[in-house]
């Protein structure tokens, strides 16, 4: 849940700083991308709690992903936004690659003690 506050205030963030003048199709791709990460994170987190390995594995290629977002911050966005901007990314992607990894040692747990029993 962490992550879709901090992917939340990106965004927040991002469509304050970015200039009128490109407002139409970057704005477009920014909440277009911000909705598809946020339901892969609602999914993700959802099949974590079923002891999923698949998705946990999806979602460590999710906090990696939004940890390389980074370099897609535009070069208009500079200053204090860009720090932030760059900060929630970080900070949410970091979120998600500890409990993912977290989780898949949880799942590889609950799936040995699934074949012994």
């Amino acid at each position: 849940m962490l992550f879709l506050l901090f992917n939340t205030w990106q965004t927040i963030i991002t469509l304050n700083g970015v200039d009128a003048s490109v407002v139409g199709i970057r704005i477009a791709e920014i909440i277009l991308l911000n909705i598809l990460l946020s339901f892969m994170a609602f999914i993700t987190s959802f099949e974590i709690k079923h002891y999923s390995l698949t998705w946990s594995r999806a979602g460590l290629c999710l906090g990696i992903f939004q940890c390389l977002r980074v370099f897609m911050i535009s070069s208009t966005i500079s200053g204090s936004v860009r720090i932030n901007i760059t900060a929630s990314l970080f900070i949410s992607g970091i979120i998600v690659i500890v409990s993912s990894v977290f989780s898949i040692g949880m799942c590889k747990k609950y799936i040995l003690a699934k074949k012994e029993s």
